[in-house]
Parts: structure tokens; sequence; C-alpha cells
């Protein structure tokens, strides 16, 4: 991926935020936002996406991403939040169900961030 980046860089692409896969490591993570931010590219940054992954594998990436919330430049989007309104759109839901849907995946993926992310406080300052 990083690769990928560095040809893209030296070819004059410069988003201010690469799109990259979920990662499941947090020294993938710092590779690609080293890379990303390589040559003083420092607004750069990146962001994980989920690939159409179920959310066991989601929740993996979020606790991952959390381990390495001291990484900066390191955005994320779940990766269901088209779903609630493209069933919206098909007329297989409400409004408010589609909204109540949305809500509940940013509560809970937010919540498993950020536990991941005091976790790995706490590891650290031990």
């Amino acid at each position: 991926m990083t690769q990928a980046i560095r040809q893209l860089q030296d070819a004059g692409v410069e988003p201010d935020v690469w799109k990259v896969e979920g990662l499941d490591d947090r020294a993938h993570y710092e590779d690609v936002v080293a890379t990303a931010r390589r040559g003083g590219r420092d607004r750069s940054g990146a962001s994980s996406i989920g690939r159409g992954e179920d959310d066991a594998k989601v929740h993996d990436w979020l606790r991952t991403r959390g381990r390495g919330a001291g990484l900066h430049r390191v955005r994320g989007r779940p990766h269901d939040v088209l779903g609630p309104p493209d069933r919206l759109a098909a007329q297989k839901t409400t409004r408010e169900a589609a909204v109540a849907e949305i809500a509940r995946r940013y509560r809970e993926w937010v919540g498993i961030f950020e536990n991941a992310r005091s976790t790995a406080g706490v590891a650290a300052a031990h």
C-alpha cells in the first residue's frame, strides 16, 4: 500500500486524505501515515474504509485504530453508513428506522474505538 502511495505522489497525486483498506496492525497505520506525510506533506493523512467486511472485522480495525489513537491524521469511516440509506431509498425501511440504525452503529463503533484508546493509554502509562 505504501509503495502505491509513493508512486502516486511521485506522479503528482497529492490528496489531503488517502483512503486505504482497514489495517490489522498499528505499525501498518504508522507506515501509511508516514508515507502520506513524507517530503513535507504535513497536511496529508489517511482514512480507512471497510471494504465490505462484517461487523466483527470492522470492530477489530476500530480497536487497532483506537490503540494507535496517538497516530495523527488517521481517520475512519464506518463500513456500513450507506446500508440504511440504501434500504430507505429502496423503500425497505422507514426514515426513522434508518436514522436509528445509523445512530446505533456510530455509538457502537465510537465505543469500541474509545475503549481501545483508553486501554492503550493505560497500557502505555505502565
